[in-house]
């Protein structure tokens, strides 16, 4: 797993501008999810077949993608998730902004649901 991580870090060093990196799983790569007796996050792009094998990875530089990357943290934090293989430039691109739509709407709802449980309830005086 070591050398996997270690390789998309090189890999988004060459490639400054990119949020998303789809490539063959490699093996154990979801090992922890395994050992826990649960399923690895998991993202199928409309138009593929749930059927299709889950042997691809899509590594999320949440960094990024959040452009936090520009203010006053630094680093990297990168989220692998379990997909199908997505061979194509043009569909890596359309699952590129689908998958990036579906995290910031979880990070949207996260920070909403959030913010509802630090709210005071209305006491009527």
């Amino acid at each position: 797993m070591q050398s996997a991580i270690a390789n998309d870090r090189n890999w988004f060093d060459q490639h400054p501008k990119e949020i998303v990196r789809f490539r063959p799983a490699r093996n154990q790569e979801f090992q922890q999810f395994e050992e826990l007796e649960e399923l690895p996050p998991t993202f199928i792009p409309s138009g593929f077949s749930q059927t299709l094998p889950k042997s691809w990875v899509a590594v999320v530089e949440i960094m990024r993608m959040t452009d936090a990357a520009h203010g006053p943290f630094v680093g990297s934090l990168r989220l692998r998730i379990c997909t199908v293989p997505i061979r194509s430039k043009a569909n890596q691109a359309l699952a590129t902004k689908e998958l990036i739509e579906r995290i910031s709407g979880e990070l949207w709802d996260l920070g909403c649901n959030d913010l509802n449980d630090r709210r005071v309830p209305y006491k009527a005086a």
